[in-house]
Order: structure tokens, then C-alpha cells, then sequence
């Protein structure tokens, strides 16, 4: 029995017949190395030469925090203590100085507070009175430099103007305004100073009132009150 059997070499295009006796065994080889072809050639088609694919660069992005600035103390300032008084008033001489006593007064500050007080008496100025000599000439002087408008001086004896100063039985003694002034007088001012010469009186102590008026204040929400003081010094005249 003669059989023949086919052979594609799909790869050559080539077509072979075999006859013969062995020719089963030949068809089963050739029909598997046709498969093995065609497998070959499918992957060659398939994979073809490898190419590789740029892998795709995603940037990378550092997440930044946003610096939250340092916490800072908070300064808490506190307003100076508001002064509402007259500039105090000096007195010098040979034998040393002395501050007034500030009694009753109407004054307006340049922020335009105003402030009004009254006074039956005047505590002293001082624990001993500043001696001082007949014909001496006394300087006194405004610690701040606003000139006033006019000064009246008065000098009254210690004796019948001394006592307390309230009804309050604990009230301090000091001068209360009694008896008639010894002498008046109104110094030549020069700026915010004025001067005094000692006149002829008995020896003895006495308090000097002087009282003061300044221009009108342009932001006095009182106009119908001029800024004024009253001082008191305490004086020993001796010839």
C-alpha cells in the first residue's frame, strides 16, 4: 500500500510528496514541524523586535508647609498716669528753696481735659518756713514754661490765719484765710519767672498767697472760666 502524504513549509512556499511505505510515519514528522513553523513565525510576528517604552516621568512635588510665623508677645502698653494741675511754683533764695503749696484752681490741659478744685485751707509747704531777709529779693519760677497773664501776691501773718484747714476734727492745720493782708503787690513777670524783694515788715512768719491767671486756653471747653491757680508759700522774715 502506497501512501503519500503533504508537506507545507509555509516559511519557502516549497510543496513535497512523499510515497512509499513509511509514508504515515513521514506525514506525522512533517505535520509536526509545520505546527512548530507556524508557532515560530507567529511569535516572531507577534513579538516582533522588542522596544522599550520610555516609562512616563511624573514630577515629583515636594509639598511645602507654609511657615506659620512665631507667635508674638503682645506689648500691652499702659497710659502714663494724666496730670491735671498746674505747673508747680518755686521759690528761691539766699538760704534755700521752697515748692508751693497748690490750693484752688481752674486748669485746662493742651489735650483739652479741664479740672476745677476749691479749698477752705491750705496745708503748708513745708515743715519749717524758709527763712528769709528783709530787702532780699526772691526769685520764683513755673516748672512749666507757659507765662501767665498776671500775678497778685498777698502776704498775711501767720497769727489769726493759722488753723485746721477742714471741720474734720483729724484735719491738719494750715492757713485759713481770716484777717486782712499785711501788703499786696503784683511782680514784674518775666516769661514763666517772676521776682520779689522783701519788704519792711516785723519779724516773724508769714504766708505768702499768690495768685495766678493765665491767657484763655483755646481748647477750655469752659470758656466762661479762665485758667487759674492760687499758691501758698511760708515764710520768716527777720531784718
Amino acid at each position: 500500500m502506497v501512501e503519500s502524504a503533504l508537506a507545507v513549509d509555509r516559511g519557502r512556499s516549497t510543496v513535497v510528496t512523499v510515497k512509499g511505505t513509511g509514508a504515515m510515519r513521514l506525514r506525522r514528522l512533517l505535520v509536526g514541524l509545520a505546527l512548530a513553523s507556524f508557532v515560530a513565525v507567529a511569535c516572531r510576528s507577534s513579538g516582533g523586535t522588542a522596544t522599550s517604552t520610555p516609562a512616563s516621568i511624573v514630577p515629583t512635588q515636594v509639598a511645602t508647609q507654609e511657615a506659620t510665623p512665631a507667635p508674638t508677645a503682645a506689648l500691652t502698653v499702659t497710659p502714663g498716669r494724666i496730670v491735671l494741675k498746674p505747673p508747680d511754683l518755686t521759690v528761691r533764695a539766699a538760704n534755700g528753696e521752697q515748692t508751693a503749696t497748690i490750693g484752688p484752681f481752674f486748669w485746662v490741659l493742651d489735650s483739652g481735659f479741664a479740672g476745677e478744685t476749691t479749698a477752705p485751707g491750705l496745708v503748708l509747704p513745708s515743715e519749717q518756713p524758709l527763712t528769709v531777709k528783709v530787702g532780699e529779693e526772691l526769685h520764683f519760677t513755673f516748672a512749666e514754661d507757659r507765662p501767665p497773664q498776671s500775678v497778685k501776691l498777698a502776704v498775711y501773718p501767720q497769727e489769726g490765719n493759722y488753723d485746721q484747714i477742714a471741720p474734720d476734727p483729724d484735719a491738719p492745720k494750715g492757713f485759713v484765710l481770716k484777717t486782712d493782708p499785711a501788703l499786696t503787690a503784683e511782680p514784674t513777670q518775666q516769661g514763666a519767672a517772676f521776682d520779689w524783694t522783701v519788704p519792711e515788715l516785723a519779724s516773724g512768719a508769714y504766708f505768702v498767697r499768690i495768685e495766678v491767671e493765665w491767657p484763655q486756653h483755646p481748647k477750655n471747653p469752659r470758656p466762661d472760666k479762665t485758667p487759674r491757680a492760687v499758691y501758698l508759700f511760708w515764710v520768716q522774715i527777720s531784718s
